[in-house]
């Protein structure tokens, strides 16, 4: 059940729609955090900080922080529909860079036109943090309706104008589509206007919230309905605060009300909308995934002074299907611990005006003026960061299980397409596999440039049991979890990123084989994995020679090329292997009998050492037809003058049989898995150490 309801939010984050929204949130991340500090420079709460702020440079620097705060946060909606409407356009145009560009315009237009009065006048203030919700509509919506007109409707009626220009004559096809888009917007603005007398939506929205006041008896009984509504609609992306602040204003005024502005902010709200001030407190105290304790380093500092915005968009709050019940439980807990302490007389009530950015503890004190404040504060942040906390863990569960279900349905699905012989460009499309790879590439990809891509290594043992090298293998990391090596060449090749991971690998085998010659022999060697497309680059082979020889690992390294790619097309592979060979560097065909290498290679002895398809090793036992084959190949490998090595080794029963067919040297787990550098020296001087004792007869 758990695993349905798992895949069941996963597929549904994942979901083009909110995974647009999702990405579009993050993008913003970089303005909002630059406005938020211009925000807390401007309201940090010492009045004596303040005057100086007003007075420095005649209030130049006051000035300065107002001009950022309100040129970033200021116009955060208008940069969300810009990055919602990118990564939605993904869907439509993925190829079309040009065509997204003029979706996300006319996404943006509507915005503005969903905001125009009767009168056509417009709002600055709509354009921040008040218009997210309408922001994340119109970027859909907008997104959506043009695509549907310019690939459906008017592809037989597009504008095209003369000229040669392909860029002027892509804009023309848009002038439909686009018109037509804002148009509807505009019109249906007006009509909610005329119709229903309000002049937007957000205005509609606070006009339906405000009736559900007033019929309520008693204050707790508003003010748990406030707060509740109040963080309810930031799940949605609508501002609570601002679509509430008539009721705020009408509702909870007179002397003798428990329930004020200032009771609200410091006592229900802590740290902002969510009491996410208890949010952060559970995150450092039990979060363990990397990019979640990476927001905390951010979200923090502004904290602190009840700045969520980070954490609301970074996490994100908005329309996550865990974190929202928390995020309205908390605050309405917090109001009820705060109103019945006043009520039983045990704390004084917010009598105080208190800037909003005082941090907690100093708010509670001031707001009452008593150390009770204080206390109940510390009672709130307690309660509310235990009911953040299982839900902290939840979720992120739920990530990491979550990644581990569709990191294995795009291996399943790769798996498949290997049998089949099927196309695999997986970022090229939109689903949920398509998206999981996306994000793949998108880590893997950051961690070639930063050369963290793990490498193992497996040993190779020959039959008089002495360690003589082993394979690097590739055991690349996403969420914690190794992805199955193919899966990931696959993905860098189609990133574009392949070379790169080769000579990340290639420079951290010949780092190693530098490291652990004086342990384990100057004739140990280990054998990296290459495509034959390298091995016909000559700009490559020479990068590779200078760094073996920058190492002093030339007679070590070996470089393998699996016979599944053709060798025999590429002019200049006979060449480069000759170079590689004067310089000490050994060549070996990886998966051999797969039928389209050239014999002349092996004839020429170009290659010193080929590696048995695993195939014919694992059914080497009760397959004749394999034995047969491997014991050719084997005879042929004598006769030629190169060494045979067979991988999959994984009992003594395989060993056996292919010491009988003249095989001596062996890699597979009967002898060990791929193991990281440290384990491999290990097992290296315990290995050898045994078979000295088997020599000296001390083991029978």
């Amino acid at each position: 059940m758990y695993d349905r309801v798992q895949g069941w939010m996963y597929a549904l984050e994942h979901h083009t729609i909110f995974a647009a929204v999702k990405k579009g949130f993050l993008l913003v991340i970089p303005i909002v955090l630059t406005g938020s500090f211009a925000l807390l420079i401007r309201s940090f709460p010492i009045p004596a900080f303040q005057e100086w702020l007003a007075g420095f440079g005649g209030g130049f620097l006051l000035r300065l922080m107002n001009f950022i705060f309100d040129s970033t946060s200021g116009f955060v909606s208008l940069y969300l529909v810009l990055g919602i409407s990118y990564y939605y356009s993904d869907e439509f145009a993925a190829g079309n860079p040009g065509l997204r560009l003029m979706a996300m315009t006319t996404a943006l237009a509507c915005f503005i036109a969903s905001f125009g009065g009767a009168s056509g006048s417009l709002e600055l203030e709509s354009f921040g943090t008040i218009g997210v919700f309408t922001a994340m509509l119109c970027s859909i919506l907008a997104t959506k309706l043009f695509f549907a007109m310019e690939l459906n409707v008017f592809r037989k009626f597009r504008s095209y104008a003369a000229g040669a220009d392909i860029h002027f004559r892509s804009s023309m096809t848009a002038i439909l589509p686009m018109a037509v888009s804002v148009a509807v917007f505009a019109v249906c603005n007006l009509l909610m206007g005329t119709l229903l007398h309000v002049a937007n939506l957000n205005d509609l929205i606070s006009t339906l919230l405000e009736s559900l006041f007033g019929n309520l008896h008693g204050e707790l009984a508003n003010g748990v309905l406030f707060t509740f509504l109040q963080n309810l609609l930031w799940i949605f992306g609508i501002h609570g605060g601002n679509a509430l602040d008539t009721v705020a204003q009408t509702v909870f005024t007179g002397d003798h009300t428990i329930i004020s502005k200032s009771f609200l902010d410091n006592f229900a709200v802590i740290g902002g909308s969510g009491t996410t001030v208890c949010l952060l407190l559970a995150l450092i105290l039990v979060s363990k995934v990397k990019s979640n304790r990476n927001l905390v380093c951010s979200a923090a500092p502004l904290g602190l002074f009840n700045i969520n915005e980070i954490l609301v968009f970074g996490l994100p709050i908005v329309l996550n299907p865990v974190m929202f019940l928390p995020f309205i439980l908390v605050p309405v807990i917090s109001l009820i611990i705060a109103y019945t302490a006043v009520a039983a007389g045990f704390m004084p009530p917010a009598s105080q005006t208190v800037t909003w950015t005082t941090p907690v503890f100093f708010s509670g004190y001031l707001a009452t003026g008593s150390w009770r404040g204080m206390l109940v504060q510390l009672i709130i942040l307690t309660v509310g960061t235990g009911i953040y906390l299982p839900f902290v863990k939840l979720w992120e569960k739920i990530q990491a299980d979550g990644s581990q279900f569709m990191v294995a349905e795009l291996t399943k699905c790769f798996r498949n397409g290997e049998e089949d012989g099927a196309d695999m460009n997986y970022l090229s499309r939109n689903d949920s596999v398509g998206m999981i790879a996306k994000a793949m590439a998108e880590q893997l990809r950051s961690d070639v440039e930063n050369e963290a891509v793990p490498v193992c290594y497996q040993p190779q043992v020959d039959d008089k049991g002495r360690v003589i090298g082993a394979e690097a293998l590739l055991r690349w990391k996403y969420k914690e979890e190794t992805v199955y090596p193919p899966l990931v060449i696959s993905l860098a090749r189609e990133d574009g990123c392949y070379e790169a991971l080769t000579w990340c690998i290639l420079t951290a085998v010949c780092r190693d084989l530098s490291r652990i010659r004086e342990k384990v022999g100057a004739d140990f060697q280990i054998s990296a994995n290459i495509v034959a497309e390298q091995l016909n680059s000559e700009k490559l082979i020479r990068d590779m020679i200078r760094l073996a020889t920058d190492f002093d690992v030339n007679h070590q390294l070996v470089l393998e090329v699996t016979e599944e790619t053709s060798l025999v097309n590429l002019p200049r592979i006979g060449e480069n292997i000759e170079l590689l060979s004067e310089h000490g560097i050994y060549m070996a065909i990886d998966d051999f009998s797969m039928g389209q290498t050239s014999l002349k290679y092996l004839r020429s002895n170009r290659f010193r050492y080929v590696k048995l398809d695993g195939s014919l090793v694992r059914q080497i036992v009760d397959n004749a037809r394999c034995r047969e084959i491997v014991g050719s190949i084997i005879s042929l490998g004598k006769n030629l003058g190169f060494r045979v090595v067979a991988e999959w080794v994984e009992n003594e029963e395989i060993r056996n049989v292919l010491l009988d067919l003249g095989c001596t040297m062996f890699q597979g787990y009967l002898y060990s898995p791929a193991v990281p550098i440290e384990e491999l020296v290990n097992f290296c001087i315990s290995y050898q150490q045994t078979w000295m004792k088997e020599e000296k007869g001390v083991i029978k």
